[in-house]
């Protein structure tokens, strides 16, 4: 996402730096450039230590040392218009801060996860603990003072504003897919399906992060009660926390109708997406509103009906019935999952009704020039607005860096 808007921002006249660490993200030995130039987005590299992301001292040993380097490259830098600060690693929206309070600049919070929140839902953090309570107050404060919060649906503002955002300096952008990338691909044309061995199957597809945040209690339960019928297979393209688990699970199990993938170069993207006859989304209800799973506009794109296995108030629930393209089943309810499996299968005019419903409305609300688009506009109602000019600083221009 963060690649797609600097381009897009970059290509339509806005001066754009992006400050990343040196360190890759899957933790290979290599460290990226210090410094490079990419589609008109000057991008600089800070040095940070490169724990494994799966020990969380090591994860916050490397979230410190890139919050220190990101901080003291940012002061060198020319004085911004606006720093943008996103979720991920949590805080970074202190030095956004910090360094926008010391330059004059507006500050803008990307919000692709509700951070402490998430962690407690998900137990990472126990919600009765004095550090999440000390640690939330410190949230509540630093997103009360972002000149503006982007979330991503609705749910995520209700629960910004309950978490201390600024309610009239809230909004939301839903994320987005690249159109021309991912596109519907024939089964006769798709050399994924040839590769892989899936012709003639009735592919249920899991593809991208299955973290915690992902639950797969009625996913594991529709393949067990479809063992026995030998067109239907569950396909895992990704990695993510539960998916060592899953393994397990089905190995145990001795299901031999899941299969599970390495994540795909992103080249392939859209024949791995066309492979599916559906595609998954699942959701941990005690997340709702702190995330929005963004595999989701994929599938759209895709122009493959979404099964959606999650709590009827999410935002993707809500995605789901506006554009008809696909069924929400309610979590954990494993016998709805079958019968939505056995529908599609059964009904290929159904099937196809819903698969064109979520192209369409790919084009419509979800493609990237229209994601990049009301970005931007957020960006300019933020900058353009007298009630939220730092101080000392003057009228900001229309497209500033």
């Amino acid at each position: 996402m963060l690649t797609d808007l600097a381009e897009d921002l970059a290509a339509r006249g806005w001066r754009v730096t992006v400050v990343a660490s040196q360190t890759s993200y899957d933790g290979r030995p290599a460290k990226l450039p210090a410094e490079e130039w990419h589609q008109g987005v000057r991008i600089i590299r800070v040095k940070s230590s490169s724990h494994t992301r799966h020990r969380k001292i090591g994860r916050l040993v490397d979230y410190v040392t890139y919050l220190v380097g990101a901080t003291a490259r940012l002061l060198w830098l020319d004085p911004p218009r606006a720093v943008v600060a996103m979720s991920d690693p949590p805080f970074s929206v202190a030095i956004a801060l910090v360094v926008g309070r010391l330059r004059g600049a507006k500050v803008v919070y990307w919000v692709q996860d509700l951070f402490p929140d998430i962690a407690a839902a998900l137990d990472v953090m126990s919600s009765r603990s004095l550090l999440y309570r000390v640690v939330r107050r410190l949230a509540a404060w630093m997103h009360f003072r972002c000149d503006a919060v982007i979330a991503l649906g609705p749910q995520m503002v209700r629960a910004l504003v309950a978490a201390g955002a600024h309610p009239e300096r809230t909004t939301f952008v839903h994320n987005w897919a690249d159109l021309s990338g991912v596109r519907p691909i024939p089964p006769a044309e798709n050399a994924f399906i040839r590769a892989h061995r899936l012709d003639g199957r009735f592919v249920v597809l899991y593809s991208g992060n299955a973290g915690r945040a992902h639950a797969f209690g009625a996913v594991l339960h529709a393949a067990r009660a479809l063992r026995a019928e030998s067109d239907v297979l569950f396909l895992f393209i990704g990695g993510g926390q539960r998916i060592p688990s899953l393994k397990q699970q089905c190995e145990q199990a001795g299901l031999t109708n899941v299969q599970f993938l390495d994540y795909q170069p992103r080249a392939e993207l859209a024949s791995s997406l066309s492979s599916a006859s559906v595609s998954l989304v699942t959701e941990d209800p005690s997340v709702v509103g702190m995330l929005v799973p963004s595999k989701t506009y994929g599938i759209l794109a895709s122009g493959r009906p979404l099964l959606f296995v999650g709590a009827a108030r999410s935002d993707v629930a809500r995605v789901v019935r506006e554009a008809d393209c696909g069924i929400v089943i309610e979590h954990e309810d494993g016998e709805g999952l079958v019968q939505a499996i056995r529908r599609l299968r059964d009904d290929a005019s159904l099937r196809r009704r819903l698969g064109e419903n979520a192209r369409q409305a790919a084009e419509e609300r979800f493609g990237r020039s229209k994601g990049t688009r009301d970005w931007e506009r957020a960006m300019l109602d933020c900058l353009n607005d007298p009630s939220r000019e730092p101080r000392g600083q003057r009228s900001a221009p229309s497209r500033p860096s």
